[in-house]
């Protein structure tokens, strides 16, 4: 069944299409009698402007694109509730892909985005080399969230996760632990973080995970929300007291770590998304760091991390 078109409005009030133009598009120039005719015909059709089509034709879609990575990421859906937030509020409709996990599925989906000539793109955490997202941003606002870039009119908002690492060594630290093991599947960059911190607060970096031994760790610091629930799993299995026996902090902000009563360490993801979006949207406008495509330079955002205690840390017993 085809979608009603404004000749089927036209037709059922009984006046022009152009008449029932000008009142989708919200012209003062249709008088109060005629304009309720038209709305009540598109009302009974079911009828739904082309969006996509009105915004082409006017310049603006007044849509913007979301392309995640990867949708399992469980970082991602803290992410956008805060860019979805921001784009009600600023009137924008958002289009979700997704890369699936795979850098040759997110550089199609980019393609397939970029086809419908959006007002501007958001990407989370991209997988795609750094050249193919400057090849975008040269004639679409682009901006990025969750991955440091250097590229020339790419807005871009991370979070500081060498500081995150810093702070949780600190508190482990203050807690009374001396050492502490770091688990980073996939997050080998921040090696060097944690072995300053470490020096820095006078702890010794332990490497051996065999539970009950002289020299096992008396806490760990998970490096990712998935590396965390992994790290919290095998610890239980293992028999032991968390946090009687080992202290736990992972360095992430999923939503389930709140119900889980883990502490995490991490900039706040929706904060991130929120940021990101806030960013785009300025470009989109020609505010901020200048309007479409490459024009200004990128922005930089850093957000500072933020730990929070919960369940799975606590003073170590002497």
């Amino acid at each position: 069944m085809s979608h009603p078109t404004l000749e089927d409005v036209a037709a059922r009030a009984g006046v022009s299409r152009a008449l029932v133009s000008l009142v989708m598009r919200g012209s003062p120039k249709v008088g109060k009698e005629r304009r309720e005719a038209v709305l009540k015909a598109a009302d009974e059709l079911g009828y739904r402007p082309n969006v996509m089509a009105r915004g082409l034709a006017a310049g603006r879609t007044g849509m913007a694109g979301v392309l995640a990575a990867d949708l399992h990421d469980p970082l991602f859906a803290s992410v956008h509730d805060g860019l979805a937030d921001e784009a009600a509020r600023r009137g924008v409709r958002l289009l979700l892909a997704s890369g699936g996990g795979r850098p040759a599925r997110e550089r199609a989906a980019l393609g397939e985005l970029l086809d419908l000539r959006l007002d501007g793109l958001l990407l989370a955490g991209p997988r795609i080399a750094a050249a193919e997202i400057e090849r975008a941003a040269a004639g679409c606002p682009v901006a990025v969230v969750g991955r440091p870039l250097r590229s020339a009119g790419v807005d871009c908002v991370t979070g500081d996760d060498a500081a995150a690492v810093r702070l949780a060594v600190t508190r482990l630290a203050e807690l009374g632990h001396r050492r502490v093991a770091c688990l980073n599947v996939g997050r080998s960059r921040l090696e060097k973080a944690f072995e300053a911190a470490v020096d820095e607060a006078g702890l010794t970096a332990v490497e051996d995970l065999r539970w009950g031994s002289p020299g096992a760790p008396t806490a760990v610091l998970a490096l990712g929300d998935v590396t965390g629930t992994a790290a919290l799993t095998s610890l239980y299995r293992a028999g032991l007291d968390v946090p009687g026996e080992v202290s736990l902090i992972v360095h992430g902000d999923a939503p389930g770590a709140a119900a889980a009563g883990v502490t995490t360490v991490a900039a706040p993801a929706a904060e991130l998304g929120r940021l990101a979006m806030a960013a785009l949207l300025d470009r989109i406008g020609g505010g901020g760091g200048g309007g479409g495509g490459a024009a200004g330079e990128g922005r930089r955002v850093t957000v500072p991390p933020v730990l929070t205690e919960r369940a799975t840390t606590r003073a170590l017993t002497p």
